[in-house]
């Protein structure tokens, strides 16, 4: 391999991070969700809710994810672009259970992104109703094209 090969070999690895981070990003933004685990009865007020947060926000949770994410396999599989919805609970102490992989277009996809985010130790801070922590339900989508 010579030097602008190398080159260009970075150059499109630092493009697919870019590119992965963004649409990450305003994807999440469109598609996150949170939906306490506790419906109340008709009778009784629901008080307001305050999402479950990642410290230091979604780009942190994001940037978390690309820590974890390896594209060399998807590379060698000659995987240029996809796309792939995870979803999770976040419990009451503030880790990510349930992790389970929506949808997907390519199964080297699929497994990646859900190493990847079980590779994720940060505790969440977990969402509260009524003063009170509760499980919430996430959802965080995965696009990339290289």
């Amino acid at each position: 391999m010579t030097a602008s090969e190398g080159n260009i070999q970075g150059m499109k690895k630092y493009i697919f991070f870019i590119l992965l981070f963004w649409t990450a990003t305003v994807a999440a933004q469109k598609d996150s969700a949170v939906t306490p685990a506790h419906q109340p009865s008709a009778d009784v007020k629901a008080g307001p809710v305050k999402d479950a947060e990642f410290p230091g926000g979604h780009k942190a949770f994001v940037a978390e994810i690309l820590k974890y994410f390896r594209t060399s396999p998807l590379v060698k599989a000659d995987i240029m672009s996809a796309k792939a919805i995870a979803s999770f609970i976040v419990d009451t102490e503030g880790n990510m259970v349930n992790i389970k992989i929506e949808s997907y277009e390519h199964t080297l996809v699929k497994d990646e992104f859900l190493r990847a985010l079980k590779m994720i130790k940060t505790r969440w801070i977990p969402a509260e109703q009524d003063g009170k922590k509760v499980r919430s339900f996430m959802k965080q989508p995965l696009v990339f094209n290289l």
